[in-house]
């Protein structure tokens, strides 16, 4: 008998054989159902979150496609935690609104079906972020009706009462007059279109606003204000001019010399080895504002950025559904003003820190991740060089004079992992170690001190990370220090006039060609607890973190190049 025969004998003697051959193409018919479905089952796609910033309580409407009729097994993830049935308020194909519970986090947002996940976006809790509120009411113009003193320094506490301030500040501020060019100086005749043609406003960064109710406001004179007037601004209208002076006893500034940088800079992303669609989130550091650097214009960004400002960052996202796809390059650009700083102090009216803004106190003269000011060689070493001085701009200058004569600059920047105490030991370190050293011995001094971080313009138009510092003074407002250049770092000055004294200029003074983009440490929190964080120790932004990616991406590189200066007017 043939094999054929055979199998037909056994195929009509065997009622088991023909069962199994029958359960067998069910099951080919079912797989095959199974993989076609599965192919064309869409993937849902999240177009916008609406508003992408939220507080619990808002609802949120995530629109976009194939979310489903209906929700069935389906869900939406903030940061990792799916939401309880609680907070769905409704669900179809294209529309999904919910209502955000009490711990709502920061994070990406994820919409998924019963197999499938959408690709994330991103969503922002309002705790961290100010944002205007849409309000229906009629806006009213604000009006201060009094000031609690004529005559304040910088650093003191003004109660500012009038009506229409708003029950909550959200995005709105308090201005003050500054003299950019010394316009109001040397003018003969001052009047008040004078005195609000430049104005700065109270610094968040600073703690100066201390509260804020639809009738009175309680803020601190912020660093760089003069004489001129004050204006409480809602965006929308802003209080007439309120005058006000500002004694200038312990000393003043002068900002001068202005320059208007075009900068830019890039971050490569390559060989990205992923198991599924994945997202890589970039922190761009966006240059600080403070009266050094005014205002800010953003001018070109790819890919277009989730978020504006967040945290003095920038957020942006690439997507990647493949490994190893082509290299993906996002690009920033900005324009920004800058002033030399020249200050004038009188040390003998430096007074002590009784009435100074506490939590600007308590958050400038603790240790941080940056600054190891609580370190005993630190501790030790700032208590030999102050002595039984008490003056603190005394102090900080005996410090500064200390550096420049017992440690040599590095021109060579040191290895990201280096410790700066090494200046210490070795006697010698690069610019970031002097300012972070500089910084702790400060603050051990009980000088409320930072570091600042961004770039170095030199001559030729070429651009260096750079790291310098500040400190606190009652009355007066932040000092500018560099202590790298002080010892002696070398580099092609821009010549501006008279030959100046460089250790003395730069302790106090700040030429233009410094541009900031971060003032002071930037502790960051990660958009969710999965994502896999990378940093950038020694870069011209000091910040926790720089990149995150999510947890389906098992490796890639990336490159972020140094800002360059694209043009200067």
């Amino acid at each position: 008998m043939n094999t054929s025969g055979k199998f037909k004998y056994n195929f009509r003697k065997y009622p088991v054989i023909r069962a199994l051959i029958l359960l067998g193409i069910i099951a080919l018919i079912l797989g095959t159902v199974f993989f076609i479905n599965k192919q064309r089952t869409p993937i849902p796609e999240i177009e916008s979150i609406d508003p992408p910033v939220g507080a619990p309580g808002d609802v949120i409407v995530i629109s976009g496609k194939n979310f489903g009729d209906v929700r069935d097994m389906s869900y939406v993830e903030f940061s990792g935690a799916k939401l309880t049935a609680s907070s769905y308020i409704s669900w179809s194909e294209d529309k999904i609104k919910i209502v955000l519970p009490a711990n709502v986090q920061d994070g990406l947002v994820v919409v998924g079906t019963k197999n499938l996940r959408s690709k994330p976006s991103l969503f922002a809790n309002e705790v961290n972020i100010p944002i205007p509120v849409t309000n229906s009411r009629v806006i009213t113009k604000p009006v201060i009706t009094e000031i609690t003193k004529s005559k304040v320094s910088v650093g003191d506490l003004l109660v500012i009462t009038g009506n229409n301030f708003g029950d909550v500040r959200n995005q709105s501020k308090v201005l003050f007059t500054i003299d950019y060019n010394k316009k109001i100086a040397e003018a003969e005749y001052k009047n008040v279109s004078m005195f609000t043609e430049n104005m700065i406003s109270a610094n968040d960064d600073n703690f100066d606003y201390v509260s804020w109710s639809n009738t009175e406001i309680k803020v601190y004179i912020p660093d760089g204000a003069c004489s001129g007037v004050i204006v409480v601004d809602k965006e929308l209208e802003k209080s007439d001019p309120y005058n006000i002076t500002i004694t200038q006893d312990a000393g003043s500034k002068n900002y001068i010399n202005k320059k208007i940088y075009l900068l830019q800079y890039t971050v490569d992303i390559a060989d990205v080895v992923t198991t599924d669609t994945a997202t890589i989130t970039l922190r761009s550091p966006v240059p600080a504002i403070y009266s050094a650097q005014p205002t800010l214009e953003i001018t070109e960004v790819s890919p277009e950025p989730v978020l504006t400002n967040y945290q003095h960052d920038m957020i942006q996202q690439i997507s990647k559904s493949k490994s190893n796809l082509p290299k993906t390059v996002a690009s920033q650009s900005f324009v920004l003003p800058v002033y030399e700083i020249q200050s004038n102090i009188v040390p003998e009216r430096i007074g002590q820190y009784r009435e100074t803004n506490e939590a600007l106190y308590a958050m400038f003269t603790e240790s941080d991740e940056l600054v190891p000011s609580d370190d005993e060689k630190i501790v030790e070493l700032s208590t030999n060089i102050a002595g039984k001085e008490k003056n603190p701009y005394k102090k900080a200058k005996l410090i500064y004079d200390y550096m420049c004569d017992n440690y040599k600059v590095d021109e060579k920047y040191r290895k990201n992992d280096s410790n700066p105490l090494d200046l210490l030991r070795r006697g010698r370190g690069d610019s970031y170690d002097f300012a972070v050293i500089y910084t702790a011995l400060l603050r051990s001094a009980g000088i409320p001190a930072i570091t600042d971080a961004g770039i170095l313009v030199c001559q030729d138009m070429m651009t260096q990370p750079h790291w310098w510092c500040e400190f606190y003074l009652q009355d007066f407002g932040w000092l500018p220090v560099d202590p790298a250049i002080g010892a002696g770092l070398s580099y092609r000055v821009w010549q501006e006039g008279d030959e100046v004294n460089v250790r003395e200029y730069n302790f106090g003074n700040l030429d233009s060609h410094h541009i900031a983009f971060s003032r002071g440490w930037n502790q960051l929190r990660p958009f969710s607890q999965d994502n896999k964080i990378v940093q950038q120790p020694r870069s011209f932004a000091l910040q926790s973190i720089w990149e995150e990616a999510s947890s389906n991406i098992v490796k890639y590189s990336s490159f972020w190049t140094v800002p360059v200066v694209k043009g200067v007017y």
